[in-house]
């Protein structure tokens, strides 16, 4: 009698692995031991071998787990990658400073998008997004039409004043969510930015990664 565990482990990495997108400029957040010890091991064995996928399917793999911690993972947050496994990637941006950005996208998904910077403490956005896209990676066209949406362009606020002073508080992140086919999709970057004259930004209410 045949098994049918190969097929199933055939279908699952299909649903996995081929429906990606990561930002491959500026350098992302990736995966390393802080996050190995706060999602567990499998989580972090998933995003090293592949750190394109979503969000969904990480958390498919922490149901499995018994060292997924979802407090000390937070992954809603950039994935769960942590600012620990990737210091020396920090980016030194200055008030107004525009931002070239480039995203891999492997297979697109017709959904909404946006890049902001979010207050990692709290996962919020602050101040409003910096691009957004009603309808990103859209499955009508082929990708190579919608060039803005994999190459583009961002200006740092100057309203942040002492806000992402200090590595490790702010990211950039990109973030991208196929409702249709419920996969979510992050990237983070870090940062600092000197302080300007200008009155702070508020963080926003709504949070930068969540999945409604």
């Amino acid at each position: 009698m045949h098994s049918f565990t190969p097929l199933l482990t055939l279908a699952y990495l299909a649903t996995t692995a081929y429906s990606h997108g990561f930002v491959t400029t500026p350098p992302a957040r990736l995966a390393g031991t802080a996050m190995s010890a706060a999602c567990g091991a499998q989580v972090y064995s998933n995003q090293a071998s592949d750190n394109y996928g979503n969000v969904q399917g990480e958390l498919q793999v922490a149901a499995s787990q018994s060292d997924y911690n979802a407090a000390a993972c937070d992954i809603w947050l950039c994935k769960g990658y942590k600012y620990a496994d990737n210091t020396a990637n920090v980016q030194s941006y200055t008030a107004g400073q525009t931002v070239a950005m480039v995203v891999d996208i492997r297979a697109p998904h017709t959904g909404t998008a946006n890049v902001s910077i979010v207050d990692t403490k709290t996962n919020e956005i602050i101040g409003s997004p910096l691009i957004h896209w009603d309808v990103y990676a859209t499955n009508s066209i082929p990708l190579s039409e919608q060039a803005n949406n994999t190459n583009f362009k961002i200006e740092i606020p100057s309203d942040l004043g002492s806000k992402c002073a200090t590595a490790g508080d702010c990211v950039i992140q990109w973030w991208w969510d196929a409702r249709s086919i419920d996969q979510t999709y992050e990237a983070c970057v870090d940062f600092t930015v000197g302080g300007s004259g200008s009155t702070p930004a508020s963080s926003s209410s709504v949070v930068a990664a969540s999945s409604s």
